[in-house]
């Protein structure tokens, strides 16, 4: 009696070890299964149309910016005449805003051109837009303020580059804006103003040429 006890327990512990091993199998085939379900992972991805994504970490995307563009470009030499006509003519403690507005050598060159001076910082380029709509296709705009925001900086360098208008930034402080605002006549507009489209064509200054730097500003009216 007690052989045939011990022979049904030991068929018994037998019947589970096999049950937990069937059931570890189909665990690891289930998660096997569900693992080709879901696809390779993202670094093993197919190459797309613009490369692979598994290329090296350092790789650039194909495309340039307006500011490199003009960094590209060659510089335009100042001609004889323009260096006269910049001869002695007034200077104010304005600076150019970047170089990438640089139209010859270091320098940006607008000739006659309008001329907007701004009380305050110019934040977004649809501020300057109502200006923008009064003047005629190629019509250059200088425009003073205390400072830019980078992106109305990166859209005067791209329309600059594109040939659609010269456009200068300038910056400095109060007493150099107000006598740019006397030499070219001038009204200083106010962003609300600005932002308002209230902009008078009469507030717009106009210089027969300006010439702008990272040191200063050279006004021929």
């Amino acid at each position: 009696m007690l052989d045939y006890m011990v022979s049904v327990w030991y068929g018994f512990f037998a019947i589970i070890a096999v049950g937990v091993v069937v059931l570890l199998v189909a665990a690891l085939v289930d998660r096997r299964t569900r693992r080709l379900g879901e696809g390779p992972p993202p670094d093993a991805q197919s190459p797309t149309p613009s490369g692979t994504l598994g290329d090296a970490p350092d790789a650039a995307p194909d495309y340039v910016t307006a500011s490199e563009l003009l960094r590209r470009s060659p510089p335009a030499p100042v001609d004889q005449a323009t260096n006269a006509l910049l001869r002695g003519a007034p200077t104010v403690a304005l600076t150019l805003a970047s170089p990438d507005l640089n139209t010859h050598e270091d320098r940006s060159l607008a000739p006659d051109t309008h001329v907007l001076v701004c009380d305050d910082e110019v934040l977004a380029m649809r501020e300057l837009l109502p200006v923008w709509g009064t003047l005629p296709p190629g019509q250059a705009l200088t425009v003073a303020a205390p400072a830019f925001d980078p992106g109305v900086i990166d859209d005067m360098a791209a329309n600059t580059r594109g040939g659609i208008r010269v456009v200068q930034a300038l910056v400095g402080d109060a007493d150099a804006r107000a006598i740019l605002a006397d030499l070219t006549v001038a009204t200083p507009i106010t962003r609300a103003d600005r932002q308002a489209g209230a902009v008078p064509v009469t507030a717009l200054g106009h210089a027969r040429l300006i010439s702008a730097d990272g040191k200063l500003t050279t006004i021929v009216v």
